[in-house]
């Protein structure tokens, strides 16, 4: 009791010395920083040597896969989502989790950076950069600082300071770096137009919460303590199991099996895939000897396989187990999980396809529709493996019958193999593909272990040991 008093103390310490001089003046010299870089910008127009050395870099890199992910952050960043949509879910969150003082705080930082950013651009007028042939994004007047960039910024300082824990550091941190790449990436803005936007964000942010560090401290553990969502978190979330020490090493050692074995067996594919030699040799072999078992039965069975494994009806399999899951055993954490697993696998799919490029075979043995997209990896196959798999551990961990947990691996590999000689069988792929999603599956599992290992296992010592 006495330790919980003075950890306590101790935190309301620490938020209260907040309240001092130091977030506030650091704010201000943020602040400066970014006024006084934009009056540098405005007193000569030539641009630095980082900001054109920079933006050479991002001309020779261009590729499909990198305007996707900028394209993406483009619409993210700007607009209506950036200005209205994720404030307004932001402070509707805040609201929800009975942070009134926090939701105010969101929404005035929000409105004075927008308005800094504004009067900044018409104050300096820094012309957009003109040495790339095109922009790829249209764009308007004011180069410095970058609204895109600050638009993340906002909600990433905001949540950082409201919610100090690592991991939203961590997410705030790669979010709006990655808009600071996207921005210069697409030619829209320099450098050093994201850099003024990170610095005046930042100066802004702390600048209105040091002397409201005190109360948002005290109304945070507060709503932890008393609102219906911690009370649901703590009932329908939080899932935890008993396990010897023995038993938790084993499953860690798996984790990190599967993550390894998966990732080498990726890089050798892959490596031999770009430069088509390696084991892309069994990949014709195994192509010609499928072409001669094709039969009307055997092309009906790997129909069917390929439309329960594709992309309309493996995602509603998918609804249909999580939600069923969640409400059968009144318990989210294995069904979210398993929903996770899937997006990555999808998300990984999407990057790396566009990056390799990789054709499929001739359209003329195509079996099932004619199909122009990427060949590597395959999305069939890494959404069966995914979901087979997953599921299978997340079933399985929860068992002790030796003989129940063989038999669902088994099975779970069988539907794997089944789906990967679907596409392969029906002329959509070429072995490699399917041999890469397999890889990706065997990380995005151990992942998934590694994840419920840490979170949901507690270590006992088995009774009667001294």
């Amino acid at each position: 009791m006495s330790s919980d008093v003075s950890r306590d103390l101790t935190e309301n310490t620490g938020a209260r010395r907040a309240t001092r001089w130091w977030p506030l003046l650091g704010g201000l010299v943020a602040v400066a920083l970014a006024v006084g870089l934009g009056r540098v910008i405005a007193q000569d127009d030539t641009p630095f040597a980082l900001d054109t050395g920079w933006m050479t870099a991002m001309s020779v890199i261009r590729a499909p896969v990198w305007d996707f992910i900028a394209l993406v952050m483009n619409g993210l960043g700007g607009g209506l989502v950036a200005s209205v949509v994720v404030p307004v879910l932001l402070i509707g969150l805040l609201v929800f989790l009975k942070r009134p003082w926090a939701a105010g705080y969101a929404l005035l930082v929000t409105v004075v950076s927008g308005g800094a950013v504004r009067l900044l651009k018409l104050l300096f007028g820094r012309d957009r950069p003109q040495d790339l042939e095109d922009i790829l994004v249209s764009v308007d007047f004011g180069s410095f600082p970058s609204g895109h960039v600050a638009n993340a910024a906002i909600p990433a300082m905001v949540l950082a300071l409201l919610v100090p824990v690592w991991w939203v550091w961590l997410a705030g941190v790669v979010y709006t770096v990655t808009m600071m790449f996207s921005r210069t990436y697409l030619g829209a803005h320099w450098l050093t137009d994201t850099i003024g936007a990170v610095l005046l964000v930042i100066g802004i942010a702390l600048a209105i919460w040091a002397p409201l560090a005190a109360t948002l401290e005290d109304e945070r553990r507060r709503s932890r303590a008393s609102h219906p969502w911690r009370t649901f978190y703590d009932r329908y979330v939080v899932e935890t199991r008993e396990l010897d020490a023995g038993s938790r090493h084993i499953l860690r050692v798996t984790a990190v099996t599967c993550m390894g074995t998966g990732a080498v067996f990726f890089t050798l594919t892959l490596l031999s895939v770009l430069g088509a030699g390696g084991v892309t040799t069994i990949d014709v072999p195994v192509q010609e000897w499928l072409l001669e078992a094709r039969s009307p039965v055997l092309t009906t069975v790997m129909i069917v396989l390929a439309v329960v494994f594709g992309p309309i009806a493996l995602p509603m399999i998918v609804l249909v187990v999580c939600v069923g899951w969640g409400l059968l055993t009144r318990h989210a954490w294995r069904p979210l999980l398993l929903a996770g697993a899937m997006a990555t696998g999808v998300v990984l799919a999407q990057i790396i396809g566009r990056t390799i490029g990789r054709e499929r075979p001739p359209i003329d043995l195509m079996l099932y529709g004619t199909d122009l997209t990427f060949s590597f990896p395959s999305g069939h196959v890494l959404g069966a493996a995914d979901f087979l798999l997953v599921t299978a551990y997340l079933v399985l961990s929860r068992r002790s019958s030796v003989r129940a947990t063989g038999l669902g691996l088994a099975l779970a590999m069988v539907g794997v193999v089944l789906a990967a000689l679907s596409r392969l069988y029906l002329g959509y792929h070429w072995t490699t593909d399917a041999l890469a999603s397999v890889s990706i599956s065997l990380v995005v599992v151990g992942c998934v272990i590694a994840i419920d290992t840490w979170r949901t296992v507690r270590v006992v010592e088995p009774v009667g040991r001294g």
